[in-house]
């Protein structure tokens, strides 16, 4: 596990004044990758965010589970969605989001798709703002 250089990404991530997305790590595999090496390397980059998950909450509380699919839905409607959202929600289906200082912090696993290997992204919004929501 990369807990540790976790969480110092977080950190910088955090440190920066503005909304960012960013890959706290990328499974190494090509396009031509049998399924069980795809499927070992799934379990990795989810283990390390269910690791990631329960350190967070141990310093920050219990996070807010976000489905992003509203608002990917949204956003092909031509509805404005603010970043980092946009992005994420092309990425990741599920969000894991904390609020600590006036800040939201969240992490999630990229999408399954074809060709595409797993990753574990973080994101943070502007200060401020509030967290990603529900959509209705």
């Amino acid at each position: 596990m990369h807990l540790a250089h976790h969480l110092a990404a977080l950190g910088s991530l955090r440190s920066a004044p503005a909304a960012r997305v960013t890959t706290l790590r990328a499974a190494e595999l090509g396009a031509d990758s049998d399924p069980a090496a795809l499927l070992e390397a799934e379990q990795e980059i989810r283990a390390d965010h269910e690791a990631l998950v329960v350190l967070l909450s141990g310093q920050w509380g219990e996070p807010e589970t976000v489905d992003l699919d509203p608002h990917l839905l949204a956003a092909a409607d031509g509805v404005p969605v603010p970043e980092p959202e946009r992005t994420l929600c092309q990425w990741v289906a599920e969000l894991a989001v904390w609020t600590v200082e006036g800040r939201w912090t969240g992490v999630g696993v990229t999408r399954r798709a074809p060709g595409t290997s797993p990753h574990l992204l973080a994101a943070v919004g502007e200060p401020g703002r509030p967290a990603p929501h529900h959509l209705t």
